[in-house]
């Protein structure tokens, strides 16, 4: 527990923060935490979400300062329009780029900003609820005590002697490739000052300025690049000799960090064999093809294709092996992120009637209704706190909405929707997370107030546990629960697999008893995920998932899903329709247990979901896609309840006077039937203007009893460096089997100003106009909306 002794002044003030704005959490938050794990050479940014998601696309395609991720919400009944837009930033962490996430944004869209340009890789996460993006370490800070470089010779003449630049294509974006490609390009020359200010002139400038002047540094001559290229390749073979890859795989990334020299093809196989020591089986195939790539007709082609085939594929592949801690934890300080905002929402409605009248009259009905809709505040934080070092890793996190309804002031809320405190020790092998959190795995299904913790056997076993109460805000039943789960650890191109097992009370009765497992699977260009839960007492399949990704070298995501679950859950309030009227401890005890959880059952509807989908780059700049959705709700059983009468009172169903009882059949819900949608997407970046990104979606819908059709166009055109514009126009038509016909559309504009680097400003106005009409009414109805508020970043 030595983490407890480093709170220092600067935390106790956070947490003082927290107490003056824990009345404020934000609505139906959908990113739960964003982890930033440092490598040799990359670093991995991986951004947990609360719901389970499917990666769709993204763009650009690997490099630049904003990068925009396609996603959608599998398993929530939330609409992304239902949504409050959340900001989440990045733990600030040693040469990586610092990044700011804005969800939802565009259609099905997530903006994710960069402090700077990058270049990355994206793939969805092996849980099923995560996004992963990859980006080159950045180079290390040098110290002011660095010495000059020694001029001897021009870079001019260097960069002639350069080969042209590579055009292939990074490595498979899940398997990170070195931070420059092997053959660099030619750096930039260095520019001849202007007559009117020559060098001296500059010197002289800096001098009096209180400043050094630096000599101009030229790149070192061909022959000390071949010297220094010889003497890393000599230490690399060294190296693999006596079995050391790590010293291998630093001295050939020296090579291939040179100028290409005679020693950069023999470097570039030789890797691959460095990679191949250390049990790093798929980062040596991306080597060997790489290699392939750039020297297909190489003296060491022949060695290099050989070694690719003989490694190991699939089961086969070994665990990479445990990267070995360092001696000391080195330093670690707190650093401190987040947000508060607060925007003011209102809305007008008019809502125009037209009857036909009566036979024999030729007057028409019409009726006329306007009001206010909307009037609210809502304020929002997002507050995080972590100290991490070499061995240890502690994050506070604290999330909560406040929502004053000035319409129905008894409808206004306050939730806090996350605190928690989250601890991993890499040393000791152990994790826990205490406090009100979403769920993560071991069967849990509802946001909890609790502990869950976690130890490992070994590199590849781990041992779980949870406890907690379940929160479901308004709700007047208690959860409890707790649970176990054992995991094989995932490893690139090895599944990993956890088995669970849970426990749930309601008001001290038997509400779930599952067991489970979960799926997860990732090899650089395969991502897959499934789950299967059974519920003993109901004795029926809760939950049953696979979902899955394939990204090609060029970029081209494949994706699908199977979604077949109860909705809702099973649980024992399914079964309150069957006696309206009577608590469930009521019912219980005039029908038994047994019965009332039958009830629930026959109550409980299937849903299945079937997806699948293609995204295509057309170029750098353009991207489109197309997915088909197949989705059914099934009907339910109908219920017979029969309760003594003398212990109800009065009867709302059919009174039995011989048996003196009443029954109360609940009829069975009908089934939705097979509902498509055909959906197809076109995203434009770069559009008109730099970093404009522009969106177009259609959906084709073909219902059993209506067909319908969406269109959205979305268009960001950031300005003047400070201001960002977002327009959005929507539109719907519907049409049924009664000839009863649905029109609507929905423009809307955004405008926001960012003030100095942690202000936000911003704005929407919009304007939606509905027609519906059939045999024998008319409706016409037209909404205004408007909001406006204020970011904080805290950074």
């Amino acid at each position: 527990m030595s983490f407890i002794n480093c709170l220092s002044s600067q935390l106790r003030c956070f947490l003082t923060v927290f107490l003056l704005f824990v009345c404020s959490v934000a609505n139906a938050q959908i990113i739960d935490h964003i982890d930033v794990t440092p490598g040799e050479h990359d670093a991995e940014i991986v951004i947990h979400f609360s719901e389970k998601i499917l990666y769709l696309r993204h763009i650009p395609l690997n490099e630049g300062v904003k990068l925009r991720i396609f996603l959608r919400l599998i398993d929530t009944n939330l609409l992304e329009s239902d949504l409050v837009q959340e900001i989440v930033r990045s733990p600030k962490t040693e040469r990586v780029p610092d990044l700011t996430i804005l969800y939802p944004e565009l259609i099905n869209g997530m903006l994710v900003t960069f402090s700077q340009s990058t270049k990355y890789s994206v793939r969805p996460g092996s849980d099923g609820q995560s996004i992963a993006i990859t980006v080159p370490l950045l180079p290390a800070e040098k110290k002011s005590s660095a010495p000059v470089p020694e001029v001897k010779k021009p870079i001019e003449k260097i960069a002639k002697e350069l080969p042209p630049v590579s055009t292939v294509m990074p490595a498979p974006l899940s398997v990170p490739s070195k931070v420059a490609p092997v053959i660099q390009p030619a750096p930039a020359p260095i520019k001849t000052p202007p007559v009117s200010q020559p060098i001296d002139a500059m010197s002289q400038g800096a001098k009096e300025s209180g400043v050094s002047p630096v000599p101009q540094a030229p790149m070192p001559s061909s022959t000390e690049i071949e010297t220094r290229a010889k003497a890393y390749m000599d230490e690399a073979r060294h190296a693999i000799a006596a079995k050391d890859s790590a010293t291998a795989v630093n001295r050939l990334y020296r090579v291939l960090g040179l100028p290409a020299s005679s020693q950069t093809e023999a470097a570039q196989a030789l890797i691959g064999e460095a990679r191949e020591m250390s049990g790093e089986v798929l980062k040596a195939r991306a080597e060997y093809d790489l290699y392939l790539k750039l020297f297909p007709s190489g003296p060491n082609a022949q060695h290099v294709k050989e070694r690719l085939a003989a490694l190991p594929k699939g089961a086969s592949i070994a665990r990479s092996t445990t990267r070995a801690l360092p001696k000391e934890a080195g330093p670690a300080d707190w650093t401190f992120n987040g947000s508060v905002s607060s925007y003011y929402y209102t809305g007008k409605s008019q809502i125009e009637t037209l009857v036909p009248p009566p036979p024999g009259q030729l007057t028409f009905n019409r009726d006329t209704l306007s009001l206010v809709d909307q009037d609210s505040l809502i304020t929002s934080i997002n507050l995080n706190a972590r100290r991490r070092d070499a061995f240890r890793d502690t994050r506070l996190v604290v999330r909560g909405t406040d929502n004053h309804n000035y319409l129905s002031p008894t409808r206004s809320y306050t939730r806090l929707y996350s605190a928690y405190l989250d601890h991993t020790d890499r040393q000791a092998g152990y994790y826990f997370r205490v406090g009100r959190q979403n769920p993560n795995g071991m069967g849990v299904m509802d946001r909890f107030d609790g502990l869950q913790a976690g130890f490992n056997l070994n590199p590849e076993w781990r041992i779980n546990g949870v406890y907690g109460d379940a929160v479901e805000f308004n709700s007047p039943f208690k959860k409890n629960f707790y649970g176990a789960s054992v995991d094989l650890l995932p490893q690139i191109g090895l599944p990993g697999v956890s088995v669970y097992a849970i426990e749930q009370t309601l008001d001290d009765l038997a509400n779930r008893r599952a067991i489970g497992t979960e799926v997860r699977y990732f090899d650089g260009h395969v991502t897959a995920y499934g789950m299967l839960d059974y519920d003993v007492l109901y004795k029926g399949v809760n939950i049953a998932l696979l979902q899955g990704n394939y990204l090609s070298d060029k970029g081209d995501n494949y994706f699908f899903v199977l979604d077949h679950r109860r909705a809702p859950s099973y649980s024992l309030t399914n079964a309150l329709p069957a006696a309206p009227g009577l608590s469930l401890q009521e019912m219980i005890a005039l029908q038994g247990l047994d019965q009332v959880r039958t009830q629930a059952t026959s109550l409980t509807a299937i849903s299945d979901m079937f997806a699948i989908g293609v995204t295509h780059p057309l170029s750098e700049n353009w991207q489109v896609g197309v997915d088909y959705r197949l989705s059914s709700i099934s009907s339910t059983e109908p219920v017979k309840a029969v309760l003594p009468l003398a212990l109800i009172g009065t009867c709302i169903g059919v009174i039995d006077p011989v048996n003196e009882t009443c029954i109360i059949d609940t009829a069975s819900q009908q089934a939705s039937g097979m509902n498509h949608v055909v959906s197809f997407q076109a995203v434009g970046t770069n559009l008109f203007s730099s970093n404009a990104v522009g969106v177009a979606n259609l959906s084709l819908i073909q219902a059993p009893t209506y067909s319908g059709q969406a269109l959205s166009l979305s268009y960001v055109f950031p300005f003047w460096e400070k201001w960002r514009l977002d327009t959005n126009l929507r539109y719907y038509t519907q049409k049924d089997d009664s000839d009863n016909k649905q029109d609507r559309i929905s423009p809307s504009l955004k405008l926001a100003y960012q003030w100095r680097t942690s202000l936000y400003l911003e704005g929407e106005v919009g304007h939606e106009v509905s027609n519906s009409s059939g045999p024998t009414r008319d409706d016409h109805s037209s909404r205004d909306y408007m909001y406006m508020g204020v970011r904080w970043d805290i950074h």
